[in-house]
C-alpha cells in the first residue's frame, strides 16, 4: 500500500477532551507513516453546550491547523474538521457549530443516547452491569438516534458505526448479536447512500479481529451500491496516526472498493487503492 495516497479523515488533539495530543505531534506521526492528509476532527459534543464553552476549543484547533499548514504543508496538507456528537438534540447550538469555521470536513456521530440510566457517553458505562435486556434497549436506542442524526444534521462522514460494541464485547467480552438490529443498521446504510454521506472505518480499535463497523456490514453497504468510503483512525494519541491502515485497504478491495475519499472545503474527493 502506498501510503502517501491514503488519507486519515478522523484524528484528535489537545483541544478534545480526552486527548492532551497536540496538532503538530499527530502531524509528524502522520509525515513519519508517510501520509499526505489527515484531518484533526476534535470533538464538538453538544450535549455539554449548556455546561461548558464547546465552540472556543474548535476555533483554537482550526487556528493552529492553518498555522502549522504554513509549516507542513509540503510534507502533510492538514485539514480542518469537527466531529459533532448529539446535535440533534440541541438545534441552535449545532447550528451555531456549523456557522462557526470553514471546515474542510464535519463528522457525525453518536456517543450517547437517552436510554434511562444509561444516559452517560458509552465510554464511560460498565456494560458489566447491563442485563441483556437493558443491552437491547440500549443498543435500539443508539441505531435509532443514529437514523435521527442523518434524518436531521449536515455532514459529510458517518463515523464509527455500531461504535458500542468497542465497549459492550471488546472491553467488557458480553455475547450480544446485533443481527436483530439488521433492519436498522440497513435503513441507516440507506440513508448515508441517498444523501451521499461517506461511511467510515474505524480502524482505532479491532473488535472480533474486524473493524467498526465490520465486515459484513460493509459488504451489505457495497450491495447496496454504497461506495463513499473513509479511513479515520480516531487517534488521540500520535503514535496511532493512521493504525492499522494496510489491513482495512486489504478488506475494502476483496469486497471490491476501488477507492476510498476524504474532504476539502467539504467536497468530496476519491483516491483510488
Amino acid at each position: 500500500m502506498d501510503n502517501a495516497l491514503i488519507a486519515d479523515m478522523h484524528t484528535h488533539s489537545e483541544y478534545s477532551h480526552d486527548s492532551v495530543c497536540t496538532i503538530e505531534d499527530m502531524c509528524l506521526s502522520q509525515i513519519e507513516k508517510g501520509t499526505k492528509i489527515f484531518a484533526v476532527t476534535d470533538h464538538c459534543d453538544v450535549f455539554y453546550s449548556n455546561d461548558f464553552d464547546i465552540y472556543t476549543p474548535i476555533k483554537n484547533a482550526y487556528d493552529n491547523v492553518k498555522a502549522l499548514n504554513k509549516k507542513y504543508g509540503d510534507k502533510c496538507i492538514i485539514l480542518s474538521g469537527v466531529e459533532i456528537s448529539e446535535g440533534f438534540w440541541y438545534p441552535k447550538a449545532c447550528e451555531k457549530i456549523h456557522g462557526l469555521l470553514p471546515y474542510d470536513v464535519i463528522i457525525g456521530s453518536v456517543h450517547c443516547v437517552k436510554c434511562k440510566g444509561l444516559e452517560d457517553p458509552y465510554a464511560k458505562l460498565d456494560f458489566s452491569k447491563v442485563s441483556k435486556e437493558r443491552l437491547h434497549e440500549f443498543l435500539d436506542c443508539y441505531f435509532n438516534d443514529m437514523i435521527t442524526m442523518l434524518e436531521y444534521m449536515n455532514f459529510d462522514i458517518l463515523a464509527h458505526l455500531t461504535c458500542p460494541l468497542r465497549y459492550i464485547i471488546g472491553k467488557y467480552g458480553l455475547n450480544i448479536d446485533i443481527s436483530i438490529f439488521k433492519d436498522r443498521i440497513l435503513n441507516i446504510l440507506k440513508l448515508i447512500i441517498e444523501k451521499n454521506i461517506a461511511l467510515e472505518v474505524n480502524t482505532s480499535y479491532i473488535v472480533l479481529n474486524d473493524f467498526i463497523p465490520n465486515k459484513e456490514i460493509l459488504k451489505k453497504y457495497y450491495k447496496m451500491g454504497g461506495r463513499l468510503i473513509t479511513l479515520g483512525s480516531d487517534a488521540h494519541i500520535a503514535q496511532n496516526a493512521s493504525a492499522n491502515f494496510e489491513a482495512a485497504i486489504k478488506v475494502l478491495k476483496e469486497i471490491g472498493f476501488k477507492d476510498i475519499c476524504y474532504f476539502k472545503n467539504r467536497k468530496l474527493n476519491k483516491i483510488s487503492i
